[in-house]
């Protein structure tokens, strides 16, 4: 099943990128009543963290989605270079959010209000924050962007979704800007399904993708937000967008296999129009979890393989485990071609750091869904 179709090279230009993303240490979350757990790690922002991100008078009426995605945002925008035409608050700055659990939280607690205290007693706000469309109304109300909003909610490419209509509706002319975020906030609810079907460790220790063979992953939160722009219409740019393409299972409870991986690969580069060698970093979204990492690894052995073969990178042990995380690898991969440098917080598992033009961002999520970005100069 295709969600998108692919994009083509020279999508959009990128003038900001910045995120907001836990400690690279978990923390001990209590575990709800009634679950049989003392407590269980997870990568959490901490407290300074997220009373920084909106104003204290606002933070009460606001899901912790939306004040992470509107930190993000803020953020982004404050760090829009000397030069650059910034957002407007008119019609034609558009907003794109991706999401795949970031409102469940709230409407988990409204319904549980409901049922518990009855309709006098459930709070107004949790209800507001739990409409899905809330994310990208709160942004555009915050900001004052009255272009097109929509927030997409289609589980591990809820953020490539966001991203393709961004750029898509710059190239179609119906947008100026477009404010582009990944968000997800941990959710009780997701945390406790996880640790039934044993998706989670109760270990602590930091996740180590491709460098450990541990069974099991670490949940997480963070956003990440992004300005874009039509290609060409500004000289201050970071990177550009030159390639997005995503594609969910074709059944249910997929065999991944690293062949299948490769030629997904290998049909996304050949239609960007980039190769292995022009390729100078990888970006891999593994988990830490050992049955995907295996896969990563094969993909990664594949993308060696060339003489010319890219560094392979991973960044999963800075955020943990969250449908919407490319969001935060796409935050790293625009800032390797904007200083022709591998960030530090990225992990180099492959190869030698070094300048790269082109990076590549690939996420593949044990449901079988798969994407690939291509970040250029």
């Amino acid at each position: 099943m295709t969600l998108m179709p692919a994009m083509a090279v020279g999508s959009a230009d990128i003038v900001a990128a910045a995120a907001v993303r836990p400690g690279p240490i978990p923390v001990a979350r209590p575990a709800p009543a009634g679950v049989a757990h003392a407590s269980w790690p997870a990568y959490r922002l901490d407290a300074a963290t997220e009373e920084g991100l909106v104003p204290p008078d606002r933070i009460k009426r606001m899901g912790r989605g939306q004040a992470m995605a509107i930190g993000a945002v803020r953020r982004a925008l404050a760090a829009c270079p000397a030069g650059a035409t910034l957002p407007a608050p008119d019609e034609s700055t558009a907003v794109s959010v991706g999401t795949a659990w970031a409102e469940e939280g709230d409407e988990i607690v409204f319904l549980e209000n409901m049922i518990k205290l009855g309709e006098k007693g459930a709070k107004p706000a949790f209800f507001v924050n739990s409409v899905k469309n809330a994310l990208a109304s709160q942004l555009a109300l915050c900001f004052g962007f009255r272009g097109e909003n929509q927030t997409f909610a289609h589980d591990a490419l809820s953020f490539e979704s966001a991203l393709w209509q961004g750029a898509t509706l710059l190239r179609a002319g119906r947008s100026r800007h477009a404010v582009v975020c990944g968000v997800e906030a941990l959710v009780e609810f997701q945390e406790i399904q996880g640790h039934l079907f044993d998706w989670y460790r109760t270990d602590p220790a930091p996740l180590a993708p491709l460098t450990t063979q541990q069974c099991g992953t670490i949940p997480g939160e963070g956003a990440a937000a992004f300005i874009l722009c039509a290609p060409g219409t500004t000289t201050s740019r970071l990177a550009r967008l030159s390639y997005v393409k995503a594609r969910g299972p074709v059944q249910r409870g997929p065999t991944l296999a690293g062949r299948d991986e490769v030629a997904f690969l290998e049909q996304a580069m050949s239609e960007a129009g980039a190769n292995r060698d022009a390729t100078g970093l990888v970006l891999m979204g593994a988990n830490g979890d050992a049955g995907l990492d295996a896969v990563y690894a094969e993909v990664a052995e594949w993308l060696r393989a060339s003489p010319g073969g890219p560094t392979v990178g991973v960044y999963r042990h800075l955020t943990g485990d969250f449908a919407t995380a490319s969001a935060l690898g796409f935050e790293l991969a625009v800032r390797a071609v904007a200083s022709r440098a591998v960030p530090s917080e990225v992990r180099v598992v492959m190869g030698e750091p070094s300048p790269a033009e082109w990076v590549l961002l690939y996420h593949l999520s044990s449901a079988g869904y798969h994407s690939a970005i291509l970040v250029s100069s």
